[in-house]
């Protein structure tokens, strides 16, 4: 049987002999570059690479060659998690399943938003909007539509704004980096911010939704973070970063941590499987190489 970690040298740490992990080699390159020498698998609901291993190799510990033709280095988390262990995983890494569904990572180009549209629409679209699309051609080379350019852009936030508050004095009171906070200007405008940066008089906020740059009436008007439950009363704001104009919101939309972790795990679900006819060849090699 081969056994991956038999093929790593060993070193000393804390006065203890153990494996160095962190030695990395590369499958032979005419093996490792050469697609076909792959074959791509979904994984099915709970099965481990071990299992994988023993179906298609008929050998568990040939589970390592899974991992490496995959570069996966966490065997746990960078394989598929099934349901359970998914919302176990989110909880642990963010502390509550239920603010990772709340949470913004980013903001990315929401290219499946919109069908495909006329050419006098497209027309009416300003300078702004008009990168979002791309001309589909007809009889004779002749626009005949537009859709949506299929990229995935991504930025870290919508905008990064400033508020002046009041100084926060109870050190046990204070907000939490990337606590969601609520925005509170009248009954009726409400905004919602996540916090980039606290200090002394000033609080920087991004991922910004709803009313967030109106102070109507000072005496009516606060912010609180939801976790810290921190409260300060704003005497001024200041737009930091505009990073989508407001006449191309619509082709964005925030990302979650719950859908950022989720869309990962989804990716993790298939995986590339070596040829049963380069497993041996693959496994020489690494020999190879690991000898010091």
């Amino acid at each position: 049987m081969e056994r991956y970690f038999e093929k790593f040298p060993t070193i000393q740490y804390a006065n203890t002999t153990v494996v160095d992990i962190t030695k990395r080699a590369a499958l032979l390159e005419k093996v490792y570059n050469n697609p076909l020498v792959y074959y791509p698998y979904t994984i099915s609901s709970e099965e481990r690479a071990d299992q994988l291993s023993y179906r298609y190799y008929k050998d568990q510990y040939q589970s390592w060659l899974i991992y490496f033709s995959n570069k996966i280095v966490d065997p746990y988390y960078e394989w598929y998690l099934h349901e359970k262990e998914f919302n176990d995983f989110v909880t642990k890494k963010y502390g509550s399943y239920f603010t990772t569904q709340r949470k913004v990572k980013h903001f990315k180009n929401d290219w499946n938003s919109e069908e495909s549209i006329t050419v006098s629409r497209f027309d009416s679209l300003s300078i702004g909007q008009r990168k979002y699309w791309e001309p589909v051609l007809g009889y004779n080379n002749i626009i005949a539509s537009y859709k949506r350019k299929q990229k995935d852009w991504i930025i870290n936030t919508n905008k990064i704004v400033k508020y002046t508050i009041t100084p926060l004095t109870d050190t046990a009171n204070r907000f939490i980096k990337d606590e969601i906070c609520n925005i509170i200007f009248t009954n009726n405008k409400i905004g919602f911010g996540q916090v980039l940066f606290i200090s002394g008089n000033e609080l920087h906020l991004q991922h910004m939704a709803g009313y967030y740059n109106e102070i109507i009436d000072p005496a009516s008007c606060y912010i609180q973070g939801e976790e810290s439950k921190a409260y300060a009363d704003p005497s001024a704001i200041e737009i930091l970063a505009n990073n989508i104009p407001a006449d191309e919101e619509v082709y964005w939309k925030p990302v979650t941590y719950f859908e950022y972790e989720y869309e990962k795990n989804e990716f993790n679900k298939t995986v590339q499987v070596v040829d049963v006819t380069f497993a041996q060849q693959a496994s020489d090699n690494l020999k190879d190489l690991m000898k010091v």
